[in-house]
């Protein structure tokens, strides 16, 4: 049953419920993917009825990857020479050349890789000769029996052999609509991602997927092009804890932010907030589209003008009125919900500026008015979503708004006399979200779970209501979210509005500050956005939930209740361009360049070291040191959390290895393959280490990788930051890769900490591979594809690590 919460509004008070984010949109009818069909969760849709708007779409096949592995044949065919392919160099197929010498990437030998055990071998299934890729898959060894060193394949025997199973990557990009020159979103796609096989962490809590927001289809879908929100946040969290997705990595170097154009300064008619509410609960049961004559009279006789009332030509059609609202949203007297500052929506519930207030819910009746007429029976999905990917970006901010209160919020309007009237808002989705707290609570491991149940269970008349504690809690449990990164501020905030004993201590917790954290009785608890969090995640006990991470290692740098704010620079990493998402599926081949034959010696299997590995190193302390420059807001608001220095200090043998925590990089989770290992194309360079073997030793990565420093000047375009110059030559990203770091975290939690530190210390992205979920040269392929120059091996910790006698709990 929803909630009711009453309140009294005598005269011009009234009251109501709303959240936030950051997003934006993306024109799809130049890619109106064939990648829709694979992406996520997808249900068919019915054929399209005739649509009176011309707004359909031409619809493309998805590519198919083969179900199963035909069997290869063993036969040979002819070594021949193969063409010379630019990729990131110009290079050629040793194997194809006279007494070749296939330069060795890892650092072993040249001709064989040796064994190394990465998964028990599987008996055959029948008592047939097993195929070559059994073999493969069985021995672990390259070539497969059958096949000498200096043997070549056919494109269809290179298919079989290579690319099955193997992860592939493709990225794409299209300009942003309604915005200048310059502005581009970018996409990565897996070709092979299904509900079983992805990167992304899944929404522990229906309430959680608020953080996104498609408009523009099934409520469910999560194609990261249709979102409100860009970068896409359902692509946001990647399945290991402080990680990310490929998608959301390569979706950051595009453009979030257009400048906002204001397209009309047509205003509306004058009305009362009553009037304003008195409709609002009228439209709950939508238009009434079997009389047009009336929804013409309500819009332009109470709302706005009708510009050609005085001639023949009324607006009475729904494609006429849809622009006039357009046209009067389109004013930049409103509110511009697509800056954050404005994205706590509930804030303008009960803004003390009565004005300010009146103006909300009057330009939130316009943005019902124009929500409703766009998803008019008249019109197809798929004219909705092109009429929707056409909007500036304003305008789909007030759609956003005018959703989520159409699904969360129910008004009901009570008479005390004749000039007076009650409205009474129902908060229709305040018991799902008082669960998702609940868990979101008992995950993070709260220290004060007891406080929080009693509080959630609202039976003692004293204490407030859930909702009436700020405007962060009212958004929470009334369910009006914006898409976007708010959500997670949200949620915790509202926690520690449930909980008395963090007193006013951690009030300044906001979105507008997302490298922050804090510490409450034992534990200290990150953003996702703050890097302390990125690393600590891979600590063990650690979870990562509604964009929050912990519990995590205590401090005694800190006040046993205390908020802090983390000083972090930009990753060094070189920013994506069109050019590098582009040929994203083709640099990254498993093949390699493609050619009418492929060379045995032109690949390896790269193995990690999974028997020989360290036990030594742990974190010894978390260390935080006040910034010798505070912001000017610590100085003069009482109370303000301190800007501080992180660092972790490990402990190994005998020695203490302090890393300071200066680069906001990120981790990003590899992409699941299929039956590996699979073999890695030679020009896919990389360097194996292992976390104990001179890793602290290696301070200039970045040039041995090809790195070379971006330019700073703030005014280089979108595109142009993304480049940089040497010799007179525009350097792309992928071209600044040439040569990655496999670092071989395997066993205990903290040996994955600490290379994610010593990523951050050095200002280096990572791709975060579990071997339990993929290879080694598919995790490293994907580095090229991301253009970052580090992988990090591991296996998520060792089976006899858990949650047992840490931070505080037995």
């Amino acid at each position: 049953m929803p909630t009711r919460v009453s309140r009294s509004i005598l005269s011009e008070h009234c009251y109501a419920e709303a959240m936030n984010s950051e997003f934006a949109r993306w024109d799809v009818t130049k890619h109106q993917h064939q990648y829709n069909s694979k992406w996520g969760v997808h249900f068919p849709e019915a054929p399209p009825a005739p649509c009176p708007l011309p707004y359909a779409f031409p619809e493309q096949p998805f590519p198919q990857l083969t179900d199963g592995f035909a069997q290869l044949q063993v036969g040979k065919i002819p070594k021949t020479r193969t063409t010379p392919v630019t990729t990131r160099t110009r290079i050629t197929r040793h194997g194809s050349q006279p007494n070749p010498v296939r330069p060795s990437s890892s650092g072993g030998e040249a001709k064989l890789t040796s064994y190394r055990p990465f998964a028990p071998a599987r008996r055959s299934e029948s008592y047939s000769h097993p195929t070559p890729l059994e073999d493969f898959r069985n021995s672990r060894r390259w070539p497969p029996n059958g096949y000498r060193q200096d043997d070549a394949l056919n494109p269809q025997e290179a298919e079989d052999l290579i690319c099955a199973g193997a992860s592939t990557f493709k990225g794409y990009w299209d300009v942003v609509p309604n915005a200048p020159a310059g502005y581009d979103r970018f996409y990565a796609v897996m070709e092979s991602e299904h509900q079983s096989r992805t990167d992304r962490a899944p929404f522990q809590q229906q309430a959680y997927r608020d953080i996104s927001l498609n408009m523009t289809g099934a409520s469910d879908s999560q194609f990261p092009w249709l979102s409100q929100e860009q970068p896409c946040m359902a692509y946001a969290f990647g399945k290991s804890a402080g990680t990310t997705t490929l998608n959301y990595w390569v979706s950051k170097s595009g453009s979030s932010n257009p400048p906002t154009k204001f397209a009309g300064d047509a205003k509306p008619r004058k009305i009362k907030l009553l009037q304003i509410l008195d409709r609002l609960q009228r439209l709950e049961d939508g238009l009434n589209e079997d009389d047009p004559e009336e929804m013409y009279r309500y819009l332009y006789s109470t709302l706005i003008e009708d510009p050609e009332r005085f001639g023949d030509q009324r607006h009475i059609r729904i494609d006429q009125q849809i622009a006039d609202l357009i046209t009067v949203l389109s004013s930049p007297k409103w509110i511009d919900f697509s800056l954050p500052k404005n994205q706590v929506v509930a804030k303008f519930f009960d803004a003390p500026d009565q004005h300010k207030k009146q103006e909300f819910y009057h330009q939130l009746l316009l943005s019902v008015e124009l929500y409703l007429r766009i998803h008019s029976g008249d019109h197809t999905d798929k004219s909705k979503q092109k009429i929707i990917m056409q909007l500036p970006s304003i305008i789909t901010w007030d759609l956003a708004v005018a959703q989520r209160w159409l699904e969360n919020m129910e008004i009901t309007k009570s008479r005390i006399s004749s000039s007076q009237s009650t409205f009474s808002f129902d908060l229709k989705s305040k018991h799902r979200q008082k669960e998702a707290l609940r868990f979101f609570a008992a995950t993070l491991k709260w220290p004060n779970m007891d406080e929080i149940e009693y509080v959630l269970e609202e039976q003692d008349v004293k204490e407030k209501a859930l909702e009436d504690r700020s405007a962060d809690a009212m958004s929470w449990f009334s369910g009006i979210i914006l898409p976007g990164r708010t959500l997670p501020w949200l949620i915790m905030n509202s926690l520690i509005d449930c909980d008395r004993d963090t007193g006013d201590t951690l009030k300044y917790l906001t979105h507008m500050q997302p490298a922050s954290g804090f510490q409450y009785r034992a534990n200290t608890y990150w953003s996702t956005q703050c890097i302390v969090g990125k690393v600590l995640g891979a600590a063990r006990g650690v979870k990562q939930i509604a964009g929050w991470i912990g519990p995590c290692i205590y401090t005694p740098d800190l006040k046993r209740t205390e908020c802090v704010r983390v000083k972090q620079h930009e990753a060094l990493d070189p920013k994506l361009a069109s050019t590098d998402v582009e040929s994203m599926k083709e640099r990254t081949n498993p093949l390699g360049p493609i050619e009418t034959s492929y060379p045995v010696d032109d690949y390896e299997v790269p193995m990690p070291d999974t028997e020989d590995v360290t036990d030594l190193i742990r974190m010894e302390k978390l260390s935080f040191a006040p910034a010798k420059e505070q912001p000017a807001s610590t100085r003069h608001l009482p109370g303000a959390p301190l800007l501080f220095d992180a660092a972790i200090f490990f402990a190994c043998g005998g020695e203490s290895w302090p890393m300071k925590l200066r680069y906001d990089v990120s981790f990003i989770n590899a992409f699941p393959c299929h039956q590996g290992p699979h073999v890695l194309f030679y020009d896919f360079a990389y360097k194996a280490i292992k976390i104990d073997d001179g890793l602290v030793d290696i301070h200039d990565w970045g040039r041995q990788s090809g790195r070379i420093s971006r330019p700073t000047s703030s005014r280089s375009s979108p595109g142009k930051k993304a480049l940089a110059l040497t010799n007179g030559h525009i350097k792309t990203a992928h071209e600044q890769v040439t040569n990655v770091l496999a670092i071989e975290a395997l066993g205990v939690s903290d040996n994955e900490v600490f290379a994610r530190a010593w990523c951050a210390h050095h200002g280096h992205s990572a791709i975060v591979a579990n071997i339990k979920e993929t290879c080694m040269a598919c995790a490293i392929r994907e580095a090229y594809a991301a253009c970052v120059s580090v992988v990090i091996l591991t296996e998520g910790g060792i089976v006899k690590e858990n949650d047992t006698g840490i931070y505080g709990y037995a």
